[in-house]
């Protein structure tokens, strides 16, 4: 197709953030080498320029009140809005973008929504990640979002289409907005293929995610309690509430693990590359982008029938109950058992993020998203407004 320039939205961008951050940047950076310009407006944060070149994508980084590396506070967001509704505003005077890719229906969608009726605003599409949605997230967000559904409703009638990583998502979407939002399409979180160095694997069981109780590392901790490890390490990258409860609990069962709080990805890459064994024991997520990095880096995967989590492993991993004390710690014991089982296990895994998960096949089904609402929006009489999912 034409090469395009495109305005993207996100409140996140590497260094800062969680699953949303890299693959927004992914994508960006496969864009770009597919020929398009790239403009990303997002928050800044101390010590980061606020223009940089990454990689080919222009990063406008905008004033915002943030507190933290890995999250954002509601509070906080609000500040990115408003700075970023300004910038926004600001470079579509000056550019001639083809269409506006948001990442998250709230808070950043209020961006493009209130900028849609200026003449020079292009049509916009949405990609929900999750905790944009009530009911996804318990922990965070369970306030606001009683109040967030007429808000999210005006945004996703203005938009222009809908991207969802996740059949899980995308059921969730249509069940609670099924009247307000346009068209729908399913593309997964890609990766790169190349972000990993092939390492001997070690003894060590990964867990990477933040911190929360639905997150399921409790779970992981009871299950090696049970089962003989000898000579494995439990390795916990991230932060957040449960920290302290976590490794009181490690301590008390005499489970051996190193909590290394939250990690950058290259400090985190060398974890993985080692680890033989990852585990995601969740209760409730999207598409993790977590999974697919350990799928790339040939760990053994084990997660649970939560969200898109089955989704991300197919058959290239063990996949148990949300919960499932028993299944999961049967899971630990059988590849603690058989590191062949396990080796084997990892090296499917990374041969289905090949054929499946890489960032120019991903790239390539968005150009087709954009292509048809930019045909959409030159039709006559266009209105940026919803038909029925």
């Amino acid at each position: 197709m034409a090469n395009l320039r495109v305005l993207m939205l996100n409140l996140e961008y590497p260094p800062l953030g969680g699953g949303a951050a890299p693959v927004t940047r992914g994508l960006a950076r496969a864009l770009v080498g597919r020929g398009h310009q790239v403009d990303i407006v997002t928050m800044g944060y101390r010590g980061l320029p606020e223009i940089e070149n990454d990689g080919g994508v222009q990063v406008f980084r905008v004033p915002a009140v943030r507190s933290r590396v890995e999250l954002s506070y509601v509070h906080e967001l609000a500040t990115y809005v408003w700075s970023a509704l300004r910038k926004a505003n600001a470079l579509s005077r000056a550019f001639a973008y083809n269409i506006c890719h948001c990442h998250f229906i709230v808070p950043t969608g209020i961006i493009p929504y209130l900028l849609s009726n200026a003449g020079s605003f292009p049509p916009y599409v949405i990609t929900s990640h999750g905790s944009d949605i009530p009911g996804f997230n318990p922990d965070r967000f369970k306030l606001i979002h009683r109040i967030t559904p007429p808000l999210l409703r005006r945004v996703l009638r203005r938009s222009s289409g809908v991207i969802v990583p996740s059949a899980a998502l995308q059921g969730m979407i249509r069940e609670q907005f099924a009247h307000d939002v346009p068209a729908l399409t399913r593309i997964p979180n890609g990766i790169s293929l190349d972000q990993f160095t092939h390492q001997p694997k070690e003894s060590r069981i990964l867990v990477a995610t933040r911190l929360f109780e639905r997150k399921g590392v409790q779970h992981v901790i009871s299950a090696l309690a049970d089962i003989n490890a000898q000579g494995y390490l439990l390795e916990v990258a991230g932060d957040g509430p449960s920290r302290g409860q976590l490794e009181r609990q490690a301590r008390q069962l005499g489970v051996p693990a190193r909590f290394h709080g939250w990690l950058s990805q290259a400090s985190l890459n060398p974890l993985y590359e080692r680890s033989r064994i990852f585990v995601l024991a969740s209760s409730s997520d999207n598409f993790p982008v977590s999974l697919l990095e350990a799928m790339t880096a040939r760990c053994a995967v084990i997660t649970t029938r939560s969200g898109g989590c089955p989704e991300v492993v197919g058959d290239a991993g063990l996949v148990v109950e949300p919960g499932d004390a028993r299944g999961l710690r049967e899971a630990l014991s059988r590849l603690v058992r058989e590191p062949r089982f396990a080796e084997e296990l990892g090296k499917r895994a990374a041969r289905r993020v090949q054929e499946h998960f890489g960032w120019s096949s991903i790239a390539s089904r968005h150009e087709d998203v954009y292509a048809e609402v930019i045909r959409a929006s030159r039709a006559p009489g266009f209105a940026a407004v919803a038909t029925p999912a």
